[in-house]
């Protein structure tokens, strides 16, 4: 049974391990690890048992905005909708605030099936690093 949390204590070593199945380079530093987790306004997790199986986060002003920056689920547990209900616990109870995200081509059905939209209006910088 898949429980959610949505507290920032988040097994780091567990949470680089979920990062690194999804083909993302983050999660290696983990000092800079823990600064993505603790800066970010909005952080769910789903576990089954004592195994870190999704994390979600977005960063937030708390009262207008904020940017989904991270959404992963392990390869065996997804299509299981783990990734939709830590979507839905980012969004809930937040109507007043407009979230957005970046999406890679592949994902963007997904997202679009999670109340999400295509918008032209955004510009990014992208990291350097």
């Amino acid at each position: 049974m898949i429980t959610y949390r949505e507290s920032h204590d988040v097994d780091l070593e567990q949470l680089a391990a979920l990062l690194r199945s999804g083909g993302w380079d983050r999660g290696e530093d983990r000092a800079r690890l823990a600064q993505q987790v603790a800066g970010a306004r909005y952080v769910v997790s789903a576990w089954d048992g004592a195994r870190l199986v999704g994390f979600a986060r977005a960063i937030s002003d708390g009262a207008t905005n904020a940017y989904v920056s991270t959404v992963a689920v392990l390869p065996g547990y997804r299509g299981r909708g783990i990734g939709r209900a830590l979507i839905a616990r980012l969004l809930e109870d937040k109507d007043g605030i407009q979230f957005v995200l970046h999406a890679r081509p592949e994902v963007k059905e997904f997202y679009a099936r999670c109340g999400f939209s295509e918008a032209e209006d955004m510009m990014r910088r992208p990291r350097k690093s």
